[in-house]
């Protein structure tokens, strides 16, 4: 049963017995069922006389092996009726909530950890060979139901099946349980966003990066650009802590439409100037967000891991010439040495007449793929005539 809905009634079966049996019951289950779930915990356990009531797991397989573990020892009787539920029961890990549902060798396809975004979960699967479809998409039911069970805030659950694509970032997503739901409200770090999980790109994992760029030495009244802002998590994070001024650029309509929203959402110590185009067409002299922004800019940041080097034209072209700070994400195949990119990003500087002053920072800030990590740099860069 979803714990979404505890308000519902709903028949189960009880194993019912004398008082006096009950400790000899248990011991049972402890020494001859130790992988298997017998008492339903979601449940009360009832008293009624001289008689209490077990509650049992909905698993018929296992219901009937303890049948024959305990006929010839204790005077039992099962019983169907209402349960009452218990409201301070909470599935700790996701194996808890599933076992004696998923079958032991079907245990790998848990996830080991998924995204939540709001009060939506994003699962991704791996199929083994040897499962069929059918059993397969079973198996992500029952999955997704138990990531309800355990994370009280989650209504919706999706599964991913694809990677990152298209100009947008946007990946493919497929319901699986609780509300068909896209559009959700994502609390971090004291500031709110709303977005649409299938319109816009959002990753939960980059909360502590985030904080930690918001929390970094940024001096007041900069002029800061976030390239790729999407809904807007660095810079209303930024904003929120420090009065400077932020462009924030997406080429994505929908996103542009979250990041407005999302300004107005959050009390900022800052303004946030934000733009749907593409950020290439700043270099154009007929653009006039180009001419305002050229050489005048303090902070860049560019999380766009998967192409940033394509960008830095438009990097140097906004960057103050004396020097300014630059945020740069990318892929890093393992196992490459962050040095790597620190000089191909040099070369690739140099080539624009830039170069790094310094590197203030570099990290990996999690694993990608199992091929691949994301990593930040930090650096000063400035104009190599200057």
């Amino acid at each position: 049963m979803n714990s979404k809905n505890l308000n519902k009634k709903e028949e189960i079966s009880f194993l019912k017995l004398k008082k006096t049996n009950a400790q000899y019951f248990i011991q049972i289950i402890k020494d001859q069922f130790k992988d298997d779930s017998i008492i339903d915990q979601k449940y009360k356990i009832e008293h009624k006389n001289n008689d209490i009531l077990f509650p049992l797991v909905d698993n018929k397989e296992v219901i009937d092996k303890l049948v024959n573990a305990i006929e010839n020892h204790i005077q039992f009787k099962l019983v169907s009726k209402e349960g009452i539920y218990n409201p301070n029961f909470k599935y700790k890990t996701l194996e808890d909530a599933l076992k004696g549902k998923v079958p032991p060798n079907f245990l790998s396809l848990i996830p080991k950890s998924y995204d939540i975004i709001g009060n939506i979960a994003i699962l991704e699967f791996e199929k083994p060979d040897q499962i069929t479809n059918n059993k397969f998409n079973e198996v992500k039911n029952l999955v997704a139901e138990a990531v309800i069970e355990v994370n009280k805030n989650v209504q919706s659950v999706f599964e991913k099946k694809s990677e990152i694509k298209g100009s947008y970032r946007l990946r493919d997503l497929v319901y699986l349980s609780g509300e068909n739901n896209l559009e959700t409200q994502h609390k971090e770090n004291n500031c709110i966003f709303q977005l649409d999980i299938r319109k816009t790109f959002f990753s939960p994992r980059l909360v502590y990066e985030r904080r930690r760029i918001s929390e970094s030495d940024i001096s007041k009244n900069e002029i800061i650009v976030d390239m790729f802002a999407g809904v807007g998590p660095f810079s209303i994070q930024i904003a929120k802590l420090n009065p400077v001024e932020i462009h924030a650029f997406d080429l994505n309509p929908a996103a542009y439409g979250f990041l407005k929203r999302n300004i107005s959402l959050n009390k900022l110590k800052g303004t946030i100037f934000p733009y749907n185009f593409n950020i290439k067409e700043l270099i154009s002299p007929s653009n006039q967000v180009g001419r305002k922004l050229a050489n005048n800019v303090d902070r860049i940041i560019m999380n766009l891991p998967e192409n940033s080097f394509d960008f830095l034209d438009i990097a140097c072209f906004l960057m103050k010439k004396s020097g300014g700070m630059l945020h740069f994400y990318n892929f890093l195949e393992k196992p490459d040495p962050i040095d790597k990119i620190i000089e191909d990003l040099n070369r690739k500087l140099i080539e624009l007449n830039w170069i790094i002053g310094e590197v203030i920072d570099s990290k990996i800030v999690k694993s990608y793929s199992p091929k691949a990590d994301l990593i930040v740099l930090d650096l000063y860069i400035k104009y190599s005539n200057s």
